[in-house]
């Protein structure tokens, strides 16, 4: 119940001030075992992208994995912009755990 409402308060201090956490990418050929706050990791190698990996920015901390490859489903795109930001397509949710709700846009968590 704690942890629940230390998320929910972080989600609203991020609405109110606009600070919510900034993704930016890092390409690795595999995923690490420990993952940053505020990277999104594209995992593939000699330019063939196969999978996003994050920290969930909902407070649970789990490894969040979103499939790249267009013949697999579901299937999310990453865009990478000029400034180093990210934007994935379409939503993250998670049905489970934390239960949170986001898409990545130009680097900014968007909770839905």
């Amino acid at each position: 119940m704690l942890a629940w409402l230390k998320r929910q308060l972080a989600r609203l201090f991020g609405r109110i001030t606009g600070r919510a956490p900034y993704y930016r990418t890092r390409h690795v050929e595999d995923a690490p075992d420990r993952l940053e706050n505020g990277i999104l990791y594209i995992v593939g190698e000699e330019g063939y992208d196969w999978s996003a990996v994050m920290k969930c920015p909902g407070g649970c901390g789990k490894p969040l994995e979103m499939n790249l490859l267009p013949d697999a489903k579901p299937v999310w795109r990453v865009t990478e912009h000029d400034d180093g930001s990210a934007s994935l397509h379409p939503s993250v949710w998670l049905k489970t755990g934390c239960r949170c709700h986001f898409v990545l846009q130009f680097g900014r968590v968007r909770w839905t």
